[in-house]
């Protein structure tokens, strides 16, 4: 029988779940800038996951015989240890309930390619690149366990899409691989080290074209299209264990539903605005899909754009930006290409390394002129100020920016998928309230579409996985409602087959709107600026806990 460890401290404690943790997500450790786990990679086989519950179980139990009281103390007593218990209970029920019910390890290639990641190494200066490449060169060599364990976790029998979506990240990793001496190797002087990656980095090839190989041949015949679902009951507690949300399915369809209502009654309104005789697909594609950057300056046009956004935030106060440092441009890796646009931040704990990218998903160099400018007319002028807001200012990296200066250790290392997206969604909405684009109909129009795609994701995840919407059905829910192209849309359907998650950027938009105004109700001297500088000021952890702290 298990005897429960004695701690002296919470402190102690506290520390002792973070190693616990962080000892499982070597990789997602490196990334938030704790260099002692550089050169570390996950390892998801069965001993090391029964090893990990077990110390899960036993923290929990301990937590629940000695600490659990400190969270409901008088308001008087310390708020970051009521905090951190809160958040820590939180997560650690969180972690049991992924390895016992929801299993994804089974399921979804996707968190095996995941850890394979390097370019927190490759692209970040912290330390010399001879250091960082020799971490490079250690998980290099790990590639082919991560692999292995991946052939021994994943069920035999994957739905096609997980499976198509696997594969096209690996050819992806795989075609980073290929350019990563080109990218590193110059400013190597030694020469057994680059020896020694060159044949790593052969090795690693070869594990992913071997795995990439045995799923074309052995799981890919045997996979059919739209035969993956969480199922209702399994869904319903993925949301409650992720985010702390009560509601029913039922309730929460109920939201999402009135929400697609109130942004399609909207959509009309501006559509009228621009022009009384076409349709919104036709006023869309008149007036935003129309108006791109060539591929030529869509990096650089893009750049001054955020400059522009930046400004704006300063200059209408709406929330600190605590640095000078801006984020840089670039093309995203061909890893990473599955999005048009992503944000890659320093970790809450990086302190020397301060480069954040923004990365620009440009046509594939192999790709027809028609098929180029298709895809230009996606990443259009209107839409891409609403991507910027959401991806930079003053989305995920402002958000990031106060991670450092959260107080909260366990703020910065835990965090909410609803909290992370549903902020960033929030700030499009709230940029336009406070007069960004100066009611410009096309921003207002290019925002509202963003918004449907999002609450498109929220009602497909739902329904998909509760077994009442087929993949067809959310591809065509996505061209109808939300005026995606075909081809766009059906990979947003395809999207919700192997992440139900991404139905918790509306969701965590309704609970910080939510948490918002019930603040501006309670208090007559309501600031925006306090409200989003305090909200932050928590890291990522679920939108409850947060309200139940800047509410007590």
């Amino acid at each position: 029988m298990y005897k429960s460890r004695k701690f002296f401290s919470f402190g102690e404690f506290r520390e002792h779940v973070l190693s616990i943790y962080l000892d499982y997500y070597p990789t997602m450790a490196s990334s938030l800038g704790l260099h002692e786990y550089d050169d570390r990679i996950e390892d998801y086989s069965a001993p090391r996951r029964e090893q990990y519950l077990n110390d899960l179980r036993n923290a929990l139990d301990t937590y629940e015989h000695d600490f659990q009281g400190k969270r409901e103390t008088p308001r008087a007593a310390d708020d970051l240890t009521r905090f951190e218990c809160r958040a820590l209970e939180w997560k650690l029920r969180d972690e049991i309930f992924r390895l016992t019910e929801l299993r994804e390890f089974e399921w979804n290639p996707m968190i095996y390619n995941d850890q394979l990641e390097l370019t927190h190494l490759t692209d970040r200066d912290f330390a010399p690149i001879t250091e960082r490449m020799r971490s490079v060169l250690l998980r290099l060599r790990s590639y082919p366990r991560v692999l292995a364990v991946a052939r021994q976790n994943l069920s035999a029998n994957l739905d096609r899409t997980i499976v198509e979506t696997g594969m096209q990240a690996l050819e992806g990793r795989l075609e980073y691989l290929e350019g990563l001496p080109d990218r590193t190797f110059g400013a190597i002087e030694d020469g057994p080290l680059i020896a020694d990656l060159k044949e790593a980095i052969q090795s690693a090839k070869l594990a992913i074209s071997s795995f990439l190989e045995a799923v074309r041949t052995v799981v890919l015949p045997h996979a059919m299209y739209d035969s993956f679902r969480l199922g209702p009951v399994l869904l319903e507690r993925f949301i409650h264990s992720s985010e702390l949300v009560e509601d029913s399915l039922e309730t929460l369809l109920d939201k999402g539903r009135q929400e697609l209502d109130r942004l399609t009654l909207e959509l009309f309104k501006v559509c009228e605005e621009l022009d009384p005789h076409l349709s919104p697909r036709e006023a869309f594609h008149t007036f935003i899909e129309s108006e791109h950057f060539s591929e030529q300056n869509i990096l650089r046009e893009t750049g001054s754009m955020l400059e522009r956004i930046r400004a704006f935030v300063i200059r209408e106060g709406l929330i600190a930006i605590p640095s000078e440092v801006r984020c840089t441009v670039r093309e995203t890796p061909p890893h990473m290409r599955w999005a048009f646009a992503a944000m890659f931040s320093p970790g809450a704990f990086e302190h020397v390394a301060t480069e954040a990218f923004y990365y620009i998903t440009l046509p594939e160099p192999g790709w027809d002129e028609a098929k180029r400018k298709d895809f230009l007319r996606g990443l259009n002028r209107s839409v891409l100020e609403i991507v910027s807001i959401h991806e930079a200012y003053p989305g995920h990296y402002v958000h990031f920016l106060h991670l450092h200066d959260v107080k909260s250790k366990v703020g910065k290392c835990f965090w909410s998928y609803a909290f992370l997206e549903g902020w960033a969604h929030y700030t499009e909405e709230m940029m336009l309230e406070a007069g960004w684009g100066e009611g410009d109909a096309r921003i207002r129009l290019a925002y509202i579409q963003e918004a449907l795609i999002r609450v498109a994701r929220y009602l497909v995840s739902i329904e998909l996985h509760s077994g009442t919407m087929t993949l067809s059905e959310a591809q065509q829910l996505f061209e109808e409602k939300a005026l995606l192209r075909p081809v766009a849309a059906r990979r947003e359907a395809e999207r919700g087959v192997f992440d139900p998650g991404y139905l918790f950027y509306t969701l965590g938009k309704f609970q910080i709107k939510e948490l918002r105004t019930r603040l501006e109700r309670a208090n007559e001297d309501f600031s925006l600026y306090e409200f989003h500088n305090a909200l932050l000021s928590y890291g990522t952890p679920p939108v409850k806990i947060v309200a139940e702290m800047m509410e007590a």
